[in-house]
């Protein structure tokens, strides 16, 4: 029962430790430097450790899956008392810069073609007051597959899409980076659409993002393997051919998401951190990065092995977490 209390105590030493900045957020077009960020499970162990460690080591960014249907069903009833909302409360509390990414609407959202523009626009609007430090949107990741997009991948509805939540922004005076794309490696299904062609789609149709947003996923080999395939980190090389061809070569990406290798999930820590280490040194060593987020900060609580993960079942800790924040020091 005293829980609380002894967070709020934490919470007046960490915001007068790290007063908020009034620089721009690292990893954006009004920034030079590269932004560190991780992935937060909301549902998943230590949150709130997990966040305070983040504020504490400075990351430049956290990133919160934001399950549409799951955390606003009711359009006309915000529910607080939610993980997603405990945990951007606390992250916004502790003046770190957020990332939602967003996912899954409610049926009352949808049409047959994919999420509804001007309610996606509506949404970006209505949590941007809710979280004052909610700096950057991912508009649905995977949307090159019909799982992130909720109906066939279509690079011109979403590029309407991305138009309709700009203007809704820019009427409203409202200050967010929007990361575009949402795109996957990883496809499943026959309609799924390689992700270089759904951005080509985007180009084709008009759309001109700051930021492109892609997920790496079910990767193998070493950082620096030749992105010959699609499963390599440096996949994202060939999504930067597209941007630059189209004349985007002051654009940004964002690697919102990326996992070790299958084969070293059940390796040792060192071998992971040493992958982790060079992972992340590789993108920032690329002046058209913007940010890079690895996926397990905080492992689920059902997960059957949590060693890839930095902040594990028992509070213990993964090494590279300690890394990371000589990673940021460096930066």
């Amino acid at each position: 029962m005293k829980k609380a209390p002894f967070i709020a105590c934490i919470l007046f030493l960490l915001l007068g430790a790290f007063p908020s900045s009034t620089l721009a957020a690292r990893g954006t077009p009004d920034s030079a430097h590269f932004g560190y960020g991780l992935r937060l499970d909301v549902n998943g162990v230590r949150v709130e450790e997990a966040l305070l460690r983040a504020a504490q080591m400075e990351l430049d960014w956290v990133a919160l899956d934001f399950d549409w249907n799951a955390t606003w069903p009711d359009p006309t009833h915000w529910a607080s008392d939610t993980p997603f909302g405990r945990a951007a409360r606390l992250a916004d509390t502790l003046g770190l810069s957020l990332v939602f990414s967003i996912q899954n609407p409610p049926d009352w959202a949808m049409t047959p073609y994919g999420p509804h523009p001007e309610l996606t626009a509506a949404l970006l609007c209505d949590l941007k007051q809710l979280f004052p430090n909610l700096k950057a949107v991912e508009l649905y990741p995977r949307a090159n597959t019909r799982a992130g997009w909720g109906a066939a991948p279509d690079p011109i509805r979403y590029a309407l899409l991305l138009q309709a939540v700009r203007t809704r922004l820019e009427n409203r005076q409202i200050s967010l980076y929007l990361l575009a794309g949402g795109l996957t490696n990883q496809l499943l299904l026959p309609e799924d659409q390689p992700d270089t062609l759904f951005l080509q789609g985007l180009y084709d149709a008009g759309a001109r993002p700051e930021i492109v947003s892609l997920r790496l996923e079910g990767l193998t080999g070493m950082p620096g393997d030749e992105p010959s395939a699609v499963n390599t980190l440096r996949h994202f090389e060939t999504v930067r051919s597209v941007m630059n061809a189209n004349g985007q070569s002051q654009a940004l990406v964002w690697v919102t998401g990326f996992g070790l290798p299958d084969e070293l999930a059940a390796s040792t820590s060192q071998k992971q951190s040493e992958w982790l280490t060079q992972s992340y040194r590789l993108m920032r060593s690329r002046l058209y990065f913007g940010a890079s987020f690895y996926t397990c900060y905080n492992v689920l609580p059902a997960a059957t092995s949590d060693q890839a993960c930095l902040i594990r079942q028992d509070g213990s800790k993964h090494p590279f977490l300690t890394q990371l924040g000589s990673l940021i020091d460096e930066n």
